[in-house]
């Protein structure tokens, strides 16, 4: 659905950064519950379900070793005024600031990779995503992302900051570009058979 793809996606660091993919997907029922098989076999992995948004990225991730994330849209549309978001990856400006999904204020420098949009820094590129953007019980379009960042970088910043996520493991261990638009589709099945969403 062009009219409500972000402006533009892509990458201002070549070298930290070898694929990034973004999916809109519209019409998500936040109420829809995650089906029982998949809730079961996260807890058999040792993870909690939350919700299907989370659940499905979770699952995917475990399914195919991709980290994925979930941006609420219209979280996005708001931060920039009305408009489609612009989406980029980038080095961190020194200085700037992003508070993670935990609730901690991060201090970022050049050697932090971000997800942004003109607003500034929306999630820690393969390591957490931003409280202001996270998914909630309100959303109803969703912005997945799927993307192959740099082994070191991911380990650097998850260390920097303390924060060993499931996502940040399997990055430090290295994602090939391969399987990002793999399980940027699987994920994308899901919310349809579940969610009654569109792409």
């Amino acid at each position: 659905l062009p009219d409500r793809a972000p402006q533009e996606c892509g990458s201002d660091d070549l070298t930290g950064c070898d694929l990034f993919t973004m999916r809109t997907i519209v019409g998500f029922d936040p109420a829809a519950p995650s089906p029982l098989w998949m809730q079961r076999r996260l807890v058999a992995c040792g993870m909690r379900p939350v919700s299907l948004a989370v659940d499905v990225t979770n699952y995917v991730m475990l399914e195919w070793g991709q980290p994925l994330h979930a941006f609420d849209y219209d979280a996005l549309v708001k931060r920039a005024v009305g408009k489609a978001p612009a989406i980029t990856v980038r080095p961190a400006n020194p200085g700037e600031k992003l508070v993670t999904l935990d609730g901690q204020e991060r201090t970022l420098g050049a050697e932090n990779l971000v997800i942004a949009d003109a607003a500034g820094p929306i999630a820690l590129a393969g390591v957490m995503g931003g409280r202001e953007t996270e998914v909630t019980d309100a959303t109803t379009t969703i912005l997945l992302e799927a993307a192959s960042f740099d082994a070191v970088s991911v380990r650097k910043t998850a260390r920097q900051f303390n924060l060993f996520s499931e996502s940040s493991t399997r990055y430090s261990k290295g994602v090939h570009p391969e399987v990002v638009p793999l399980a940027a589709k699987r994920a994308t099945q899901l919310f349809q058979q579940h969610a009654g969403a569109e792409v």
